[in-house]
């Protein structure tokens, strides 16, 4: 419930801050971003996923990437403030220098919590985490309403982010028992450098495989195009992050617990698997059908060029929920290494895809992303499986059954909406009706199809 509460203040933000900033505040953001993003990477250098793969981290390896992550945080803060006129020169946006010089304080007040969620996570304190982030983002979504109700423009947004990672931070701290002390041992640093180090470079070039197309949108196209494109982005990314990325979360430190178990962990990564597809497949299939009316009815005619990139997108996040928590098999059984090798083959084809794509602008670009990732679907999941001796073909065959529910659905509402045709004064009422359609067969369907998941997940749920 902790976490709903966050997904429904991210919502809010999207469908309230759409309506009182132009597009071209979004992609401004979204330009930032990307630099900022990318230097978080090397925030803590993987050392957080270390700690949680780690059976018994010493007490010295904990201080140890604490304070490192203090000073790369602080570095990297100093970096960009230097590099921020450069920066904005290569954009072509002379407002993203001062956007830099204010984003970049995050780094440093994230790094401060690095260790504390580490150690939460691996304890599975999960509860207290989200609770933590769930009020970062109500309070973060208030702040950026009243700043851009007072004309803060893109700045509301700024205000945002820096306010949910203080909070975020000072919430760790609270909840967190373990308190650093003065201590940094480069020989325990070294220790989880073979793990970490090639963490870091597979996080780094996935980071430019998903940053390419809103690097060459904003290069190339402009602010207002990558606004357009960024919130369809977001809009297909918000079940990814917000439920399988969770799952993720959660999954990781369990499965590291059975890492010398391989029959376990791959029945319990199956189980999980099937729990996310449960959830996202409905979704993407709804999203798919009704991408028209849901732009028009939350944020308004004027984000019409989101519907055409929607398109496209969608069938890419149906793609990736089905095997967005991979990186979970290849940190618990140790084996970063492959999963770097496999994101520079990835990104062979990725970005010289989202390049070619650019000449039909921002929906070649996301169609050019969905042909990629489907090439590059099988692959990605082969790769991994094979580390828990797990078959691609048995895997899409237990997930057969919610993915054939989850497309009935979509004629069902697909069929429904073209025999009742929209109009501006009923858009909320025809949209909340077909949401309800859409609801009412899915759930008939998987009550039929998936009966003994159902079972499973409401054992859980109840703590049974």
């Amino acid at each position: 419930m902790s976490q709903a509460s966050r997904l429904a203040a991210q919502l809010l933000a999207m469908l309230i801050l759409a309506r009182l900033l132009h597009p071209s505040d979004f992609g401004l953001l979204a330009m930032a971003a990307v630099i900022t993003g990318f230097a978080g990477l090397f925030r803590d250098l993987g050392t957080a996923a270390a700690i949680i793969q780690k059976s018994e981290p010493s007490p010295q390896l904990l201080d140890s990437v604490f304070w490192l992550n203090v000073i790369f945080g602080v570095g990297l803060t100093m970096i960009i403030g230097l590099l921020a006129p450069l920066i904005a020169y290569g954009f072509a946006e002379p407002r993203l220098k001062e956007v830099l010089w204010l984003l970049m304080l995050t780094l440093p007040i994230v790094s401060l919590g690095a260790v504390h969620q580490a150690l939460l996570e691996k304890a599975s304190r999960f509860r207290p985490l989200a609770l933590i982030e769930s009020a970062a983002a109500f309070l973060g979504l208030l702040a950026a309403i009243g700043a851009a109700l007072a004309g803060w423009g893109v700045f509301s947004l700024i205000l945002q982010t820096l306010l949910m990672a203080f909070i975020t931070t000072v919430g760790l701290w609270i909840v967190s028992r373990w308190r650093p002390d003065f201590c940094c041992d480069t020989r325990e640093i070294r220790g989880v450098m073979v793990f970490s180090g090639n963490l870091v470079g597979f996080n780094v070039f996935n980071y430019f495989i998903r940053n390419a197309d809103n690097l060459l949108i904003g290069r190339f196209l402009g602010a207002t195009e990558l606004g357009y494109y960024s919130v369809a982005y977001r809009l297909m990314l918000w079940p990814l992050q917000n439920i399988s990325s969770v799952v993720g979360r959660a999954l990781f430190p369990a499965l590291s617990s059975m890492q010398t178990d391989r029959i376990r962990l791959a029945s319990a990564y199956i189980r999980a698997t099937a729990a996310i597809v449960l959830i996202t497949a409905p979704l993407m299939f709804g999203f798919f059908v009704l991408r028209e009316p849901l732009v028009a009815a939350t944020l308004g005619e004027h984000w019409q060029p989101v519907v055409n990139v929607l398109a496209w997108l969608v069938p890419v996040g149906l793609l990736q929920s089905l095997g967005t928590t991979v990186g979970s098999l290849y940190l618990a059984t140790g084996r970063t290494d492959v999963m770097f090798r496999w994101s520079i083959a990835a990104g062979l084809l990725v970005i010289p895809a989202f390049a070619i794509g650019l000449q039909w602008g921002i929906t070649g670009v996301a169609a050019s992303y969905g042909a990629a990732s489907l090439l590059l679907f099988w692959p990605s999941l082969a790769i991994p499986f094979r580390l828990v001796d797990l078959r691609v073909g048995s895997v899409l065959v237990t997930l057969m059954p919610t993915l054939v529910s989850a497309a009935v659905m979509a004629l069902v509402v697909a069929v429904f909406a073209a025999a009742w045709p929209g109009n501006t004064d009923g858009q909320w009422l025809r949209l909340t009706l077909l949401v309800a359609v859409g609801m009412v067969t899915y759930g008939g369907l998987s009550l039929i199809t998936q009966r003994n998941l159902l079972k499973d997940l409401a054992r859980v749920a109840f703590g049974k």
